[in-house]
């Protein structure tokens, strides 16, 4: 993808984000790469490459869909969050919860790309997911 498809394919997700799940997209460089429920907001750090960009967000919004399927599916998805479950934040289980939700992320990142249409490089793709999930790999 060159510069213009990507910038293309930033939009056509921000625009599906707002449309149905009524969430805004924030840009700047002293933002997280992070989805905030509580808001209905995503922010990205645009200090990063477009490619790279439109990565974090697909992964995001991956979040996104994740999350919004129903509060009660969510809880009985991932027990071990923030709320119930036996154990406390940051424990094991905790951290494992947190994993499996980032990996899903990335999958459900990447079936939104192919519902919109966007082609990924999946070398790039590859690359950008993996570096992402070694970071909560290595925090585990």
């Amino acid at each position: 993808m060159n510069k213009e498809d990507i910038k293309i394919g930033l939009s056509k997700v921000e625009a599906y984000l707002k449309v149905y799940y009524n969430v805004d997209v924030i840009y700047g460089k002293k933002e997280d790469n992070a989805y905030w429920s509580d808001i209905e907001q995503i922010t990205i750090n645009n200090s990063q490459n477009y490619r790279s960009r439109l990565h974090t967000l697909l992964h995001e919004a991956g979040h996104v869909i994740i999350r919004c399927e129903g509060k009660e599916r969510f809880r009985k998805q991932f027990p071990f969050m923030k709320y119930g479950g036996s154990s406390k934040k940051g424990d094991f289980n905790h951290r494992l919860d947190v994993l499996r939700e980032e990996i899903m992320a990335w999958d459900e990142g990447e079936k939104l790309a192919g519902f919109l249409g966007l082609k990924l490089e999946n070398k790039w793709w590859l690359r950008h997911r993996n570096e992402a999930l070694k970071t909560y790999i290595d925090w585990m």
